[in-house]
């Protein structure tokens, strides 16, 4: 075994990783069996690195830069779960799939896959800092991750304004202390099985914010906070390493040689590819116009077979006439039309208070949409209002960003299924 570096990257730091700042990474290192060396250290990155060398290095990020989800899927290859993951999320995501990366934890149950998503430009961020200082992680995930799990119970972090909760293996989320209380009340009355106990670690003799839930609370102070509890919490095999695909590290050896080497062959390779691009993009492109049309034809006849005379120049025409009047045969017999879930959700959440809709879909009788509201408490009053409405409202994929609470909104008539 080798010794392990766990570095802490807080969410005030990750804001300016660009910019010569006064913030300080929090670290902590372990011998080979797991006990600390150094404790409740606070460095530069670039002053870390000196004590990375010839380590298992560990980097967590605040669960505020990604988003834990799971994915059910038949699929086993890596190749073809890198391929069917994004699709099957899309509609979950506010953002283009091609500028998120996908990260793959173990497979659990049947066919479920826990799955990070993370903006690739964060990421990229990340790594160049961390680069640039001769820092290079074999791990890269969440802090969350760091938290100890225990079937049963749900472990939580209070560390200055904010709160980390661990709810599963791999599921949990943050949120600031203010809105703590109603984000718990919420998702414990969603929860499938709800918590024997809520194991509650404080940093700085801070107060929970939690008031009584009818559960057992066991509340730790931490004198080494959190990079203590990391090195304790922190299962290698329990969690979900980023750095996966394209992101996947290379031998350290080999990741160490010189930059000016680096530099050089990438000069080189990007010389040859200039020269053989202008050969090459125009006959490329043209093809790739021959094949697009051929599969829009191909499409449009297996989706339409009625449908004479398809040409890839008036395909657009008609695909959007035969799906308005799908739409409105589709509106006009389902149980609760998209005009009707969305004019009640406009009115509950005209009551409620200030609510920003960045997304909505409507799909087989559900509405969708992406939120985000001043707090909590705004989304359960909304959700209360529908339901004495013999409505049914689910909120998912809570996050807070900075003052705002980002979720997903689910609303349909009756119960959701």
């Amino acid at each position: 075994m080798e010794e392990t570096v766990i570095i802490y990257i807080q969410s005030e730091l990750l804001q300016n990783l660009d910019i010569e700042d006064s913030h300080f990474v929090k670290w902590i290192k372990l011998d080979e069996e797991g006990v600390p060396i150094t404790r409740g250290a606070e460095a530069r990155l670039e002053q870390v690195s000196s004590v990375t060398q010839n380590a298992n290095v560990i980097v967590l990020l605040p669960l505020e830069q990604m988003l834990l989800t799971s994915v059910n899927t038949r699929a086993r290859k890596q190749k073809h779960l890198q391929k069917a993951v994004p699709f099957a999320l899309e509609d979950e995501l506010a953002d283009d799939v091609d500028s998120l990366h996908f990260a793959l934890g173990q497979r659990y149950g049947e066919n479920d896959f826990p799955v990070a998503v993370i903006n690739k430009s964060t990421l990229d961020m990340v790594l160049d800092a961390l680069s640039e200082a001769g820092i290079y992680p074999d791990l890269l995930t969440a802090d969350v991750f760091g938290l100890p799990f225990r079937d049963g119970t749900w472990t939580i972090l209070i560390e200055n304004d904010r709160a980390l909760v661990r709810t599963a293996r791999y599921q949990g989320f943050t949120i600031d202390l203010h809105n703590l209380q109603q984000m718990l009340t919420s998702s414990l009355r969603q929860a499938e099985e709800a918590p024997a106990e809520l194991n509650v670690y404080c940093c700085d003799d801070q107060q929970t914010g939690i008031k009584k839930l009818n559960l057992p609370i066991s509340t730790n102070e931490l004198d080494d906070c959190p990079p203590g509890l990391f090195a304790d919490g922190l299962d290698e095999n329990e969690c979900i390493n980023l750095l996966q695909t394209t992101y996947k590290n290379k031998d350290k050896k080999h990741r160490q040689v010189g930059p000016w080497k680096v530099a050089a062959m990438l000069f080189g390779a990007w010389i040859a590819l200039s020269f053989l691009s202008v050969f090459i993009d125009h006959s490329r492109l043209s093809k790739q116009e021959k094949v697009l049309d051929a599969q829009i034809v191909q499409i449009m006849k297996q989706t339409f077979p009625d449908m004479l005379n398809v040409s890839a120049d008036s395909a657009r025409t008609k695909m959007e006439a035969r799906l308005k009047n799908f739409m409105d045969t589709t509106s006009a017999n389902s149980k609760a039309g998209f005009m009707e879930l969305l004019a009640l959700s406009g009115e509950s959440m005209k009551q409620a208070g200030k609510v920003d809709i960045d997304t909505m879909n409507y799909r087989e009788g559900k509405l969708n949409m992406n939120v985000k509201s001043a707090d909590v408490q705004i989304l359960d009053s909304i959700k209360q209002t529908l339901k004495s409405k013999n409505y049914s409202a689910d909120i998912q994929s809570a996050n807070t960003q900075g003052n705002t609470v980002e979720a997903k909104l689910v609303i349909a008539k009756g119960d959701i299924k």
